[in-house]
């Protein structure tokens, strides 16, 4: 009897001991120290006949490849997949401060979607299973419907020219050696590869089902009977067309909804945040995303542990890799008005609006006054935000808040390049008085607000807050430092690592692993070479970690603050100066309304007089001013003639004669309708006037008459253009009501009327250097800004670049900053503006008539300007 032969086989060892030593026998190979039999290798006996040698037999060994068993417990649909990410986002929105309807909400909208995509919640579906949509994914017909796609193989060019000779002896032994091992392998699965006949039924496909959108997609490239054999292809032997349609052959609709991916839960969460009016607005979400509050980078930490394990391969089969995880304000507001279209929604709630301008009033560090003045001016008129465009378009809610906020700011300052320097210089002198030490028994005062202070502590703030914030620093577009960008991809990579589960559970090779190591140490070489600290170093060095928050320039900075109060010297890499510890939300911001009896009250204690004096508008900005874009001319094909007989200097000269018409241009709103239709716009304003008169529901009053007693004359209140006659002086409150504000409030007294007598210089001089010592003058605006109005939705860019560089310096500076705060274009919130400054410059038709309500004119003859209030009021 043969004794067994005991050998060492490479790259072999036993499942249950370790041991890589084997005894053979019977063409299998035992464990010599535990006796477990290898079932992946077996003993093959090759003759010389199947070599062609004339060598005697020999025995090799050959590797059986075990079958893979998928867990199929463990493969979810991409539905199942986004299901938990959703989940994710959910929890993250609520742990920021969310309303916890916002679950019930969200719940409702993805199931209103699931539904439409006949995913689930549809009662028509007789099988109970998931439809195929428009774009579906071979991942979910694999797991529904048991589809499987057989993959084209070329085949050999000797193969398709040349066929096989029928009496060639060496490719029938070849063709034989395959037969012998596909039976050596047959026997292997016979014994561990036999299946159940539960396992076989599971595995019998079934007919695709495609939902009534993809079965129409499909019709358009297909005949309904050649879409119904694809659909008992269940092995996927008809390669003339896939699954889906191509995403060039659908329109843009179609092409967004039907692709599932992380741009749709974003959309569902911004339009659950909506439907319940939490304070999350859609400029939040999308903050929240760029600082990846909200990304896709942690989503794996969202998935159950037993799905996370196949992460790389989830990612890779839902094709993840090509999709773009963030998006700006302008595409997601479009993928809303989609989804609203698509799951039949109703409309959009407004949300507090007062609430909303006390939060970006405080962003922008501005004093709470500033909100007042916007509640009150949308208590005149309240925006309704009337759904013109379809009640699927998402109205800009937030911008239309910013705008109120810059449209007080230029009521208040003029923003003009002029007046803003103007009445900042006068109030930063006030300001020195204010501050100056006095008794103990003197109340300490606020000092004014300053503008051209506080432009430069907001910019600077943008500078220190970018420093530490690279989200920030790019929505500002504030240039940091290379090593600071490194050190952001190096925080945000180590996040990541923290939130997924360890390498070592996840399905990594050994290869790929070195792979990993090497790239890492690369890495931290080049940063050792080129900044001189590992990435462990930088970490550890100078950095602030920041919460989510809705009022993130605000509340960085003082998390700034609060860092350098506590940290050691030297230890910053910046230094915060210290105007930048001013609290400019504390500034007094009432005297530049007309309220300064209580300044002059402090001054008076001081031994100082106050006097305010208004400043009109530039001369260059009095008229309005229209931007619009010109029309192209039609192209007329006409015949063109080559002149060969021309020179080359007469080709240039006639070059620069032609001149390029414009495509933008400005100019003063002079066009005016015809005399007959004039005269249809008056007779009905007409009788519009008498249908009120007469109307006995409508209860308008007239302004009661009020008789002033000025220089012993009986004066009438309404006849007076401006309240010009009081003294400034006199604070004490008036018992009449005054509808009109004061426009020259220095007061007409004997001295004014008699300056206008022939006196001499020299006494007039000697009055005006004793008081102007004990004089502090206040310059205010008269609530006059320039206007200039025009259609900014179709513009081009090159046009919105040449409109912006007609904008004076402060208005610039001011506009793109709040643009830059709520995220969007700076176009989206001055269209917005323009709504405002139309309405309420030329939609109303008299401002002192009825206390009550307004009345909204559209009698303008002028065409320009009544074309601008029609479009504009209906974005009111």
């Amino acid at each position: 009897m043969e004794e067994p032969d005991v050998m060492e086989i490479d790259h072999m060892e036993c499942d249950v001991c370790g041991e890589r030593t084997f005894q053979e026998r019977e063409g299998y190979y035992y464990c010599i120290e535990c006796g477990t039999k290898k079932e992946q290798l077996r003993a093959v006996e090759i003759s010389a006949e199947d070599t062609f040698n004339d060598t005697s037999k020999h025995v090799s060994q050959r590797t059986i490849k075990k079958p893979k068993v998928k867990a199929e417990e463990n493969d979810i649909t991409s539905w199942e997949f986004f299901n938990y990410v959703l989940r994710g986002f959910l929890d993250e929105l609520l742990n920021m401060g969310a309303k916890p309807e916002l679950k019930l909400m969200t719940l409702q909208v993805w199931a209103a979607y699931m539904a439409r995509m006949e995913v689930a919640f549809n009662k028509n579906n007789e099988m109970g299973l998931p439809k195929l949509n428009v774009r579906a994914l071979a991942r979910d017909a694999h797991i529904i419907y048991n589809y499987k796609k057989i993959k084209r193989k070329r085949e050999r060019q000797d193969k398709q020219l040349q066929a096989p000779e029928i009496g060639d002896e060496r490719a029938n032994w070849r063709e034989w050696r395959k037969t012998k091992r596909k039976l050596d392998e047959s026997g292997y699965k016979g014994k561990k590869g036999a299946q159940s006949e539960s396992t076989l039924q599971t595995n019998q496909s079934l007919q695709l089902q495609w939902s009534v959108n993809a079965r129409k997609c499909m019709k358009k490239q297909m005949p309904l009977k050649h879409l119904d054999k694809h659909s008992l292809d269940s092995s996927g032997s008809m390669l003339c067309h896939g699954l889906r349609p191509k995403a060039s052959l659908l329109c843009n609709f179609d092409r967004n909804i039907y692709c599932l991916n992380i741009i749709k839960l974003y959309t569902v969460l911004a339009i659950a945040l909506n439907q319940i009016e939490d304070d999350i607005q859609l400029t939040d979400l999308i903050r929240f995303v760029n600082e990846e509050h909200l990304t896709s980078r942690y989503m794996l930490s969202y998935l159950p542990e037993n799905v996370a394990i196949h992460g790389k391969t989830l990612v890779k089969q839902m094709e993840l890799n090509h999709q773009r995880d963030k998006c700006g304000y302008k595409f997601l507001r479009a993928q809303i008005s989609h989804m609203s279209r698509f799951i039949d929604m109703n409309g959009f709630q407004k949300p507090d609006l007062e609430a909303l301008t006390k939060r970006y009033v405080l962003e922008l560090d501005l004093p709470p006054v500033i909100a007042s003045y916007v509640s009150s001016l949308m208590d005149v008129l309240p925006p309704a935000f009337e759904p013109n465009f379809g009640i699927h378009v998402y109205p800009r809610y937030e911008a239309r808040v910013m705008a109120y906020i810059i449209y007080v700011m230029k009521l208040l300052f003029g923003l003009d390049d002029v007046k803003e320097r103007a009445i900042s210089e006068s109030a930063m002198l006030i300001n020195k008085e204010l501050l100056k030490p006095t008794d103990e028994h003197t109340e300490q005062v606020q000092p004014l607000f300053v503008y051209t202070e506080w432009m430069q502590f907001v910019e600077l703030r943008k500078v220190l807050v970018s420093h530490y914030s690279e989200s920030f620093a790019q929505r500002f577009r504030v240039t940091t430092g290379n090593g600071r960008k490194v050190n952001d991809f190096l925080n945000k990579e180590r996040k990541q690592k923290e939130h997924e589960y360890n390498h070592i559970e996840m399905q990594i090779t050994p290869a790929m692993q070195r792979i990993h190591e090497n790239i890492s140490l690369i890495f931290e070489t080049l940063l050792k070479d080129k900044f001189g600290e590992s990435s462990s170093e930088s970490f550890m060095k100078d950095h602030i970690e920041f919460q989510p928050s809705l009022t993130p320039a605000h509340s960085y900075f003082k998390r700034i603050l609060l860092h350098a109060s506590q940290a050691e010297e030297g230890e910053m890499s910046v230094q915060i100066p210290d105007f930048m510890k001013i609290d400019h939300t504390e500034r007094q911001l009432e005297p530049f309304k007309y309220q300064t009896a209580e300044l002059a009250q402090h001054l008076a204690v001081r031994g100082k007089t106050l006097r305010v004096e208004e400043l009109a508008v530039q001369k260059e900005y009095e008229e309005i001013g229209i931007f619009q874009m010109l029309a192209r001319p039609t192209i007329r094909h006409r015949e063109w003639r080559a002149n060969c007989e021309i020179t080359t200097q007469n080709w240039l000269d006639e070059l620069r004669r032609r001149e390029k018409r414009p495509k933008f241009e400005f100019r003063r709103p002079v066009a005016t309708y015809g005399r007959q239709y004039q005269n249809k716009m008056m007779e009905r304003a007409v009788r519009r006037q008498a249908l009120e008169r007469d109307n006995p529901f409508w209860k308008l009053r007239d302004t009661p008459n009020y008789i002033l007693t000025i220089d012993n004359e009986d004066v009438s209140l309404n006849s007076l253009a401006s309240i010009q006659t009081f003294d400034e002086d006199n604070m004490d409150p008036l018992r009449v009501p005054l509808k009109m504000p004061r426009r020259q409030v220095r007061p007409m007294s004997q001295e004014t009327t008699a300056s206008a007598q022939p006196k001499s210089e020299e006494p007039i001089r000697e009055e005006e250097d004793i008081t102007g010592e004990q004089e502090l003058l206040l310059k205010i605006s008269n609530f006059d800004c320039w206007l200039l109005h025009g259609y900014i939705t179709r513009m081009k860019d090159s046009s919105k670049q040449k409109l912006r560089s007609i904008f004076p310096c402060s208005f610039r500076w001011l506009l793109e900053t709040c643009a830059a705060t709520l995220g969007v274009e700076w176009d989206v919130v001055y269209e917005q503006l323009l709504v405002l400054e139309v309405v309420f410059h030329h939609g109303i038709e008299d401002w002192s008539c009825h206390s009550n309500h307004l009345r909204l004119k559209y009698n303008i003859l002028n065409k320009d300007i009544n074309l601008l209030t029609k479009s504009f009021r209906d974005m009111w």
